[in-house]
C-alpha cells in the first residue's frame, strides 16, 4: 500500500512510535521502520501477516473475535480505541504497549491504522509502585519474623522486578548462608536449590553476593558475559547447569543499616529479557536499605522483649517479696526495717520501669527517622529529575514525577498518622478547618491511586458529583480518608473486578461513597472492622497489609471533623463504605 500524500509518508516513516496499517481481514499492509526498534521485527516481515502475529498467544483468540464483530455489527465488548496490551517481539520477549486504533476507507477499502507505542517504561514504574506498597509495610512490621518477611521480599520481587531473586544472610558465625531464593516456577527454584548445594558459592569470591557483602557496595551487571560464568564454574558440569538458567543481567545490593551489613538481596533478569543498569541501583539499594532497617530493628525487639521480661520475672518476685514482707510484720516488728528495704528495692524497680519505657518511646521516635529518611530521598531525586539535572524530561514524565511526589507526600502523611495513633484517639491533632469541593479531592485520589488500580486490573469508575458539594473539613485528612478507603477497595477486589467512587448530600452532610464489588463482609463485623487493630478475615487480603489501624484512624479523622463512616456490605456480592462530612454554610460562616 503505497499513501499518496507525501507529507503522510514522511510521518509514516520519521515517526518514533510503531504504524501499522491492516486490511478488512486483519493482515498487515504496511508497517513503519519503528518495528524494528520496538519489536525486533523488519517491517516487511509483517506484510501480509495478520496483525495476531505480534499478540501473545493468550490474546490470540479474543482479538479475531472482536475483530469479526466489529467487522459484521460495528460493535465492540470493550472500547479497543485505546488500549494496553503486551506485544510478542521476534525474540520471543512480551513488550508492554498502548494501542490506538483509527478507522479509513480509502478505493472503497477499510483499512485500520494502529498507533502502537512502548510503555515499558511506564508499566515498569507501576510495577516499582505496587511493588514497594507491598513490601513497605510488611518490612516496617516485621518483628522478630523478619527472616519470614525476607522471603516474603524474594517473592514479591519475582516476576515484577526480575525473574529471579535471592537473600544471603549473614549468620551469628559470620558466614554465608541463603535465606530464599524465588522464582516465578518452583521447579526451578527447586534445581537452582540443588545447584548451590552441590557447588557452594566462595565466600572468598572477588564479586558477587561474597564482595557485596564484604565491601558493602552494590554490583550491577547489564550483560553477564559467559567469561563470568566461566569463572564461576567448579567443573564443566557445573557450568552447563549453569548455562541452563539463561542468566542476563544481575544486580546484588547489600542488606544494610547503622553501618553493618546483615546480608545481600541479589535480582536476576534471565528468559524476560529485561536487563538491569545504573538506573535501577536507588530502588534496589533502598529495598536493602529498608530490609537492613528490618533486620535490626528485630535485633532492638528482641533486646526489649528480653527486658521486659527479665523485669516482669523481677516485679513478680519482688511482689512475692512483698506479700512475705507484710505477713511476717504482723508477727515479728523487728522485721519492718527489712520491708521497708524491699519496698525501696520495689519503687527503683519501677524506675527502671519508666526509663524503659522510655527508652521504648526513643525507638519509636528513631523509627519515625528511619521511616521518614527513604521518604525525603524519593523526593529529593524526585525534584532533581524535575530540574532536568539528569537530563530533559517531557511533560508526561514531568506529570509522572509530580504523582510521585503527590504520593511521598502523601505516604509520608500516612506514617506520621500511624506512629501517632494515640494522638488520634485521645484527639490532640489540630485539624485546619475549612471549605473544600469533594468532587476536587475524589479527583485528585484518583491520580493517586490508578496506576495501582490498573496493574490490578481493575475497573475504576469516577461519578460526577454534578453540582460542587461543599463541606467543612480539614482538606489533608479527607485526602487520607478517601486514599485508605480506595487502598481497602482495592486490596479486597479480586482481578476483574470493579472500584467506584462517587458523592451526594442531604440537606447537613455531603457524602463520599466507595464501592468495590469483592467479597464482602459479614454483617456481625461491619462496626468490628472500625475498632483498632482488628483485621477481618478476607481471603482475598494479601499478607503484611497493615496493622489494622486504617479504618480506625480514618472514623477518628472523620469523627473529629463532625462527620462519620459507616461501612454497607452484601456477602458475594460487595462493600460501601460511606464518607460523612457536615455541609459548609456560607451564611453560618459569614
Amino acid at each position: 500500500m503505497q499513501p499518496a500524500d507525501a507529507r503522510f509518508h514522511s510521518l509514516f516513516d520519521t515517526t518514533p512510535d510503531l504504524v501499522i496499517i491492516m486490511d478488512a481481514e486483519g493482515l498487515v499492509v504496511a508497517a513503519n521502520p519503528s518495528v524494528k526498534r520496538i519489536l525486533g521485527y523488519d517491517p516487511g516481515e509483517l506484510v501480509g501477516a495478520p496483525l495476531s502475529a505480534i499478540m501473545p498467544e493468550r490474546y490470540r483468540t479474543a482479538h479475531h473475535t472482536g475483530f469479526k464483530r466489529y467487522l459484521s455489527t460495528g460493535s465492540r465488548k470493550l472500547d479497543w480505541t485505546s488500549i494496553q496490551l503486551p506485544g510478542l517481539a521476534a525474540d520471543g520477549r512480551e513488550v508492554p504497549l498502548s494501542i490506538s486504533f483509527g478507522e479509513f476507507e480509502e478505493g472503497g477499502r477499510r483499512f485500520f491504522t494502529g498507533i502502537i507505542r512502548d510503555v515499558s517504561v511506564e508499566k515498569a514504574r507501576s510495577d516499582t509502585l505496587t511493588f514497594l506498597s507491598q513490601v513497605g509495610p510488611a518490612l516496617a512490621s516485621s518483628g522478630l519474623e523478619y527472616q519470614a518477611t525476607l522471603r516474603k521480599l524474594a517473592e514479591l520481587a519475582v516476576p515484577l522486578l526480575a525473574d529471579w531473586s535471592a537473600v544471603d544472610i549473614v549468620g551469628d558465625d559470620g558466614k554465608l548462608s541463603r535465606l530464599a531464593v524465588a522464582h516465578a516456577d518452583p521447579a526451578k527454584v527447586a534445581f537452582a536449590t540443588e545447584i548451590e548445594a552441590r557447588y557452594p558459592s566462595d565466600p572468598d569470591a572477588k564479586f558477587g553476593v561474597p564482595q557485596v557483602v564484604r565491601s558493602g557496595k552494590s554490583e550491577v551487571v547489564a550483560d553477564i558475559p559467559e567469561d563470568l560464568l566461566r569463572g564461576v564454574a567448579k567443573d564443566a558440569h557445573h557450568l552447563e547447569l549453569i548455562l541452563s538458567l539463561g542468566l542476563r543481567s544481575y544486580i546484588a545490593v547489600p542488606i544494610r543499616a547503622h553501618g553493618r551489613t546483615y546480608g545481600a538481596l541479589t535480582l536476576v533478569q534471565a528468559d524476560s529479557g529485561r536487563r538491569f543498569s545504573e538506573e535501577d541501583l536507588p530502588l534496589m539499594e533502598e529495598l536493602g536499605r529498608r530490609a537492613g532497617l528490618a533486620v535490626h530493628d528485630a535485633g532492638l525487639y528482641r533486646d526489649a522483649l528480653e527486658t521486659n521480661q527479665l523485669l516482669e520475672e523481677q516485679a513478680t518476685e519482688l511482689e512475692q517479696q512483698t506479700e512475705e514482707a507484710q505477713s511476717l510484720a504482723e508477727e515479728m516488728e523487728a522485721q519492718a526495717e527489712e520491708l521497708m528495704t524491699t519496698v525501696d528495692e520495689l519503687r527503683r524497680k519501677t524506675e527502671e520501669a519508666a526509663a524503659a519505657n522510655e527508652a521504648k518511646s526513643a525507638f519509636l521516635a528513631s523509627m519515625s527517622h528511619e521511616l521518614r529518611t527513604p521518604l525525603n530521598a524519593i523526593a529529593g531525586y524526585v525534584e532533581l529529575l524535575s530540574l532536568g539535572l539528569r537530563g530533559p524530561i517531557t511533560d508526561d514524565q514531568r506529570s509522572d514525577l509530580e504523582r510521585i511526589r503527590h504520593s511521598q507526600r502523601h505516604l509520608l502523611g500516612l506514617i506520621n498518622d500511624v506512629l501517632n495513633f494515640a494522638k488520634v484517639e485521645a484527639g490532640r491533632l489540630e485539624y485546619r478547618v475549612a471549605k473544600m469541593a469533594l468532587d476536587i479531592v475524589l479527583k485528585d485520589c484518583e491520580s493517586m491511586v490508578l496506576p495501582q488500580i490498573h496493574a490490578s486490573r481493575i475497573s475504576y469508575t469516577h461519578e460526577e458529583c454534578g453540582e460542587p458539594i461543599f463541606v467543612s473539613a480539614d482538606r489533608d485528612r479527607v485526602h487520607q480518608i478517601i486514599l485508605n478507603l480506595l487502598g481497602n477497595a482495592m486490596k479486597f477486589t479480586p482481578e476483574g473486578g470493579s472500584i467506584s467512587a462517587a458523592c451526594d448530600h442531604t440537606d447537613t452532610v455531603g457524602r463520599v461513597h466507595i464501592r468495590d464489588t469483592g467479597i464482602g463482609i459479614e454483617s456481625d463485623k461491619l462496626e468490628t472492622i472500625f475498632e483498632p487493630f482488628v483485621q477481618v478475615d478476607r481471603s482475598l487480603s494479601k499478607p503484611g497489609q497493615g496493622a489494622g489501624l486504617g479504618l480506625a484512624i480514618s472514623r477518628s479523622l472523620a469523627r473529629a471533623m463532625g462527620g462519620d463512616i459507616v461501612a454497607e456490605s452484601e456477602p458475594g456480592v460487595g462493600s460501601t463504605f460511606i464518607l460523612t462530612l457536615p455541609r459548609w454554610d456560607d451564611d453560618v460562616r459569614q
